[in-house]
């Protein structure tokens, strides 16, 4: 028999001319989404294939992927599927847009997977984003069209990531068309399409004029006596059951329902062929030929001529070597005429066939087990899927682990199988490792119900991993209650372990007045508790906690702790505890050292593996390093890298964290209204976080109105954060305290005493309180006569901040007017050295604040070359600054450090300082090869 097809679509003309807009305007920019709705047989999938004829025809890319309901329960299927076709010879991509997300997208397309890999516990709007990049990245110029089919069979992670897509789709050059029958899960796609604007074609049944233009449009020879009148009458309108009747008449047969044409052609078929069709319906629409060939018992001749027949009755197709159904509703058809007791038998033999002939895989075992199901096996379903799980956790892949535990669990439970409960509690494990915390404690609760009385072991593992969802989700008196209920029941070595750990987190979070010391008694207790367990990634965990307590006291035992959770981590092959040790451990370098090389290793390192929320964490981290050491437009320039995304995905707590970056940035440059308003926004997006605003109005609002020379408005502004939290110390440092005091200092306000005892309470080991509780320290003992240990106290603290240059500039500004008076240090030193440096940072009215205090006492204060003298572009490029470049003139003329310092009106230690700077940043051994290299920048 030889199949008839319509050569031409009728009856959409209107979807057609829709969807070719959407490519239109994909190309031009616009991206869009389809969502193309009917029931089985409407012309659905026949659509797609003309808007992807019409993509191709303009030079698109075109990538499917398609549900299926052999394969609902797996995660991200059908993004898989057409991900992977549209990548399969692509290596990843260097592409900066895309580098924050390769593990999240190694989820999509395994190939992507590196050694490190493992499922990232990321929230479902951070995969939508990784899709929405790579559609973005493979669209590249010319626009891409996806097409999604039978997405009412999606899992549901699919449909939260489309929702996502469909939100934001606009933004790239590609066109979405998802195909979906208006029942089941499809109607939640239905209803995501409408909310997001997303263009919906709902598909009806072709008229009876319709059909008999489709019936124009065919190849009628041999067709001669068959009645339009009557194809439209049996065929319903529905162009599927149209080519069929059209098919059966070529081959002399009569008008029938659509279910009898389908029984018709299969039995033309020899009995073996019948046997194996029917094998191919009981294995449902994504069949495996030789599976089927294996379950039916044929050998490789017969399968294929077999295989062959059921291509020319148009039972089978074969579509770039994938054997499909003619259509899922003709697999109905047959499936629907075996008989129970022969589908048993069936399912069983293809179960096994799966097996032997399969590679493994999760698609196998998957598949398998749905096949054990279906023939009584329920058993040794659960067992397979226990398995998978098993090995996907091996290898990384937490979240299909959890998926097809998910699976056999909920087998387990369905017929009353004895291993439920087990299987429940290693679930709860499995998704919280994902990060998936509600999900987690909504089964975990139900569980424990189950479990309590009847088996301990598993009521203290719930009860841990309740604490442990509730910890993560900062829900502390929760978390202690669960702790508590946990402590009263028989526990090894592990557990005694993680219940330390989970006690002196709940401590650490619940931020009481006092606790502090308890915290890292606390943290301790599990680390030596982690040690006896033997358990590498506990006594990794352990430790990184232990620094992070202990950050709050002395940043060199904080350093010490962290250093040993990044041996751990990288002696256990940890790859993700690694990248978060070393954020932690940078952010004490910046605060001990400051120092950004350990941040910046740590945000190329989350880069290159593709860990978002590490690299997001690390770049913030990052952004107020440079925000520390002078490079405020570096600081805003990364903030405003993180910031789109952040605010795209809807995760507030980062893009305020931006925002703040962004004010201080601004109030560093002294752009007030830029600073204010950036510095509203973090407050807004972030109510509730108490630290977030007392360093926004401490280090934003006050540090910015010492750059202004604004001391009101910067005292106003300390008030106010130490207001915000009175009774907490932040999580990095009181940014209010240092410049509070040195105030105090300069104007009288304080005593040495009073000082002291706030810097016995500040964090150790910190440049930040060094410098301005140094600076406070040294003014105060001076206004009591004891010059000599304000001396030394001025040094130390001037010292601390040698790598602070606005900060050290705005303290020497302010211990300038003390020393004046009582004459414990060099008040015109002091205002050189400040006024070069905030000629270096572009801050011209804060430079000539100083050069007018220098006239005041008397001293020559020349206007020095700053940010309106344009520096040569090969300096531009190395970072020298504008005074840099001045040192840099005269070394050309081979003057000596002290002549510079005399011309420049600069101490020798600055210019020693400048010289060094330059060194570095143009590669010179020595000052003959920077003399040499002044000199070639002013050859003709």
């Amino acid at each position: 028999m030889t199949p008839v097809r319509c050569p031409v679509l009728v009856g959409r003309r209107r979807e057609v001319a829709t969807g070719d807009d959407a490519l239109a305007s994909a190309q031009s920019g616009r991206g869009s989404a389809i969502t193309i709705a009917g029931e089985a047989g409407v012309g659905k999938t026949r659509l797609t294939a003309e808007l992807s004829t019409a993509a191709q025809r303009r030079g698109m890319s075109v990538i499917i992927g398609r549900a299926t309901p052999e394969y609902s329960e797996v995660a991200y299927r059908p993004w898989s599927e057409a991900l992977s076709a549209g990548t399969r010879r692509l290596a990843w991509p260097e592409d900066a847009a895309l580098a924050p997300y390769r593990r999240v997208l190694g989820l999509l397309v395994p190939q992507w997977r590196d050694s490190t890999w493992s499922t990232p516990a990321e929230a479902p709007v951070v995969l939508g984003e990784a899709v929405l990049r790579i559609l973005a990245h493979l669209a590249a110029a010319n626009g891409l069209l996806v097409v999604l089919d039978d997405m009412h069979w999606a899992d549901g992670p699919t449909l939260q990531t489309l929702d996502y897509v469909f939100d934001h789709i606009a933004e790239v050059r590609v066109v979405v068309c998802v195909a979906v029958r208006d029942e089941g899960r499809g109607m939640r796609l239905l209803a995501a399409s409408r909310r997001s604007g997303s263009a919906q074609l709902r598909l009806g049944r072709l008229t009876a004029k319709q059909v008999e233009e489709m019936v124009g449009n065919c190849d009628l020879t041999g067709l001669a006596g068959l009645s339009v009148g009557t194809i439209s009458e049996v065929s319903a309108g529905l162009p599927l059951v149209v080519e069929d009747l059209l098919s059966l008449g070529r081959s002399g047969g009569s008008p029938q329902r659509f279910a009898d044409i389908v029984r018709s052609r299969l039995a033309s078929l020899s009995a073996e062929q019948r046997g194996a069709v029917r094998m191919a319906a009981a294995l449902g629409e994504h069949l495996s030929w030789p599976v089927v060939a294996e379950a039916a018992c044929m050998d490789d001749a017969t399968a294929a001529e077999a295989l062959r027949r059921a291509v020319d009755v148009d039972l089978l197709s074969v579509q770039a070597g994938e054997v499909r159904f003619r259509h899922a509703l003709t697999a109905e058809v047959v499936a629907n005429d075996v008989l129970p007791i022969e589908r048993t038998e069936m399912t069983r033999s293809l179960a096994d066939a799966c097996m032997a002939v399969m590679a493994p895989s999760l698609d196998r075992d998957v598949l398998a087990s749905n096949l054990f199901v279906s023939a009584g096996a329920v058993s040794r379903a659960v067992h397979l899927l226990s398995d998978a799980a098993t090995r996907a956790e091996a290898l990384g892949a937490v979240g299909e682990a959890a998926a097809v535990c998910g699976r056999a669990y909920q087998l387990d439970a369905e017929f009353g199988l004895a291993g439920a409960l087990q299987l429940g509690v290693r679930l709860v494990g499995l998704r919280l490792q994902a990060g998936d915390f509600a999900e987690a404690r909504t089964l975990a609760t139900g569980l424990l119900g189950r479990a309590e009385g009847v088996d301990g072991s598993a009521t203290l593992s719930l009860l841990l991993m309740l604490a442990r969802a509730s910890v993560a989700q900062a829900e502390w008196t929760l978390a202690e209650q669960h702790l508590g209920a946990a402590r009263v029941l028989p526990h090894g070595d592990q557990a005694r372990a993680e219940l330390a750990l989970l006690e002196a987190e709940c401590a650490f979070g619940s931020d009481r007045p006092g606790q502090r010391a308890a915290v890292e008694h606390l943290a301790a207790k599990a680390v030596e508790l982690a040690k006896l367990a033997a358990l590498p990634r506990m006594e990794c965990d352990a430790y990184r906690f232990a620094g992070r307590a202990a950050r709050l006291r002395d940043l060199g035992t904080a350093a010490e702790a962290l250093e040993r959770a990044l041996l751990l981590a990288e002696e256990a092959r940890l790859p993700i505890e690694r990248l978060h040790v070393l954020d932690e451990l940078g952010t004490v370098e910046m605060l001990r050292d400051a120092r950004c090389d350990r941040l910046e290793r740590a945000y190329r390192e989350a880069l290159r593996m593709g860990a978002f929320g590490a690299s997001t964490s690390a770049g913030l981290n990052l952004s107020s390093a440079y925000a520390m050491t002078g490079r405020h437009r570096r600081c805003a320039e990364l903030a405003v890298e993180i910031q789109p995304t952040a605010a795209r995905l809807g995760l507030r707590p980062l893009e305020a964290a931006c925002e703040l970056m962004r004010g201080i940035a601004a109030a560093f440059d002294r752009d007030r209204e830029a600073a204010e308003a950036h510095l509203a926004r973090a407050e807004q997006l972030a109510p509730d976080d108490a630290d977030l605003r007392a360093g926004a109005w401490a280090i934003g609002h006050g540090v910015g109105a010492l750059v202004d020379d604004d001391r009101p408005r910067a005292r106003r502004a300390f008030a106010r954060a130490r207001s915000l939290a009175p009774q907490r110390h932040a999580r990095i440092l009181d940014a209010s305290i240092g410049p509070t005091m040195l105030l105090d200092a300069v104007e009288g306000k304080t005593t040495p005493a009073a000082i002291r005892s706030m810097a016995i309470a500040d964090v150790a080991g910190a440049r930040w309180s060094s410098l301005w509780l140094g600076a406070a320290l040294a003014v105060s003992l001076a206004r009591v006569d004891e010059t000599e240990p304000a001396a030394e106290e001025l040094r130390a603290a001037l010292d601390a901040g040698d790598r602070y240059p606005l900060f050290g500039a705005l303290v020497r500004r302010l211990v300038a007017e003390a020393a004046i008076d009582c004459r414990f240090a060099d008040p015109v030193e002091l205002l050189r050295d400040a006024e070069s440096a905030f000629v270096d940072l572009g801050l011209s009215r804060p430079a000539e604040t100083a050069r007018g205090m220098l006239r005041s006492l008397g001293e020559a204060a020349p206007r020095q070359r700053g940010a309106d003298s344009p520096l040569p572009d090969d300096l531009r490029r190395a970072g020298v600054t504008a005074r840099e470049a001045e040192v840099l003139d005269m070394l050309a003329d081979r003057h000596t450090n002290r002549e510079i310092a005399a011309r420049l009106f600069v101490s020798p230690k600055t210019v020693e300082k400048h010289v060094a700077a330059l060194a570095t940043k143009l590669g010179a051994a020595n000052r003959i090869v920077l003399a040499e290299i002044a000199r070639a920048l002013h050859r003709p």
